[in-house]
């Protein structure tokens, strides 16, 4: 029986690990047959992998959390660029240290992310017009906080420490720690679930709809203050305009549904950050052969993404036609 048990972790853990490992081989191999010597086990390559697997895991699971739930937040990009701004010039003025700045930046995600959650309770508008709505209000906010100045902490390095190796796997952790506790111990996390999968059977057994919005919308603020810490660490932020925050967050929504396949067989937060660490890798490999920006890049990483869906959507009917092929040999052969 424990043998069973442990056959069948290291059969999840495998099939877990699938994604990056098959993309580190695929570049593997890519890059050598250009030439390219240094996509490997270096360690360059895997400190800008890991820090970039960070980055863009924090915010795939903020996105995640919302999808999740049944949602889609366009003001995830602008709760993320605000709270960064107003964490990060407080912290500057007040001589705060980088635990305070995280913190901050947690606390502020939180509080703007529970006034949307507000907006659209008290408001009733579709979750679409209300999120975009917010997304251009909390743009404009850039543009009224700290004179238009937005958030520079290139002057003062040790604010920094969380947008760099090895801290910045401390926000990931904390990260994905927030969305397991929520998502899968709480009971609150539990009912969001179970709203997403049966609005109307939800609210007959007496769960309280919009109490259960606003917590879930907490719960996505402190993801987004997280990813807000890494973000105002590893750039210069400007105040934004036009919804061009909305492209901010977005862009790290390929892993956010990549990871629902990616940790089918394990837990979802896991696949969301494996799946970020392929994309990384992929962008890593693309950079070393002459690929990493511009049309190209957008090509291929389309391309892979469409070849990627296409596929996990058609598996199930694949698996069933396999499934259903081997039962009637069985019973050919009985």
């Amino acid at each position: 029986m424990k043998e069973n048990k442990g056959f069948i972790f290291i059969k999840r853990f495998f099939l877990t690990i699938l994604f990056p490992l098959a993309i580190y081989v695929v570049m593997y191999v890519v890059t050598r047959s250009r030439g390219v010597t240094y996509f490997g086990l270096n360690q360059d390559m895997w400190r800008t992998v890991l820090v970039n697997t960070s980055m863009t895991g924090v915010a795939a699971l903020a996105i995640w959390t919302q999808i999740k739930n049944g949602r889609f937040d366009f003001s995830g990009g602008s709760t993320m660029v605000l709270a960064s701004i107003l964490a990060g010039n407080l912290a500057l003025d007040q001589g705060y240290g980088p635990l305070v700045y995280l913190l901050l930046c947690i606390g502020f995600g939180a509080l703007l992310s529970t006034v949307t959650g507000l907006i659209y309770v008290l408001g009733r508008l579709p979750i679409m017009i209300c999120t975009i709505g917010v997304a251009l209000l909390y743009e404009s906010f850039t543009y009224l906080v700290y004179d238009a100045e937005g958030l520079n902490m290139m002057s003062n390095t040790r604010l920094t420490v969380f947008g760099r190796m090895p801290y910045i796997l401390v926000v990931l952790a904390v990260a994905v720690a927030v969305f397991l506790v929520y998502c899968y111990l709480t009971v609150p996390g539990k009912r969001a679930k179970l709203l997403s999968n049966n609005q109307q059977a939800g609210v007959n057994i007496g769960i309280k709809e919009n109490k259960n919005v606003l917590q879930t919308f907490f719960m996505c603020g402190l993801l987004l203050g997280c990813a807000a810490a890494i973000y105002g660490s590893n750039n210069t932020v400007a105040p934004q305009a036009g919804l061009s925050t909305a492209n901010t967050l977005f862009s790290n929504i390929i892993p956010a549904y990549m990871g629902i396949f990616v940790g089918a067989v394990s837990v979802d937060a896991l696949g969301v950050v494996l799946a970020s660490m392929g994309m990384a890798i992929l962008n890593y490999g693309l950079s070393c052969i002459g690929l990493g920006a511009g049309g190209w890049q957008s090509i291929i990483i389309g391309t892979f993404m469409l070849a990627f869906y296409t596929l996990t959507a058609q598996w199930p009917r694949w698996k069933e036609r396999y499934y259903r092929k081997k039962r009637l040999k069985e019973e050919g052969i009985a």
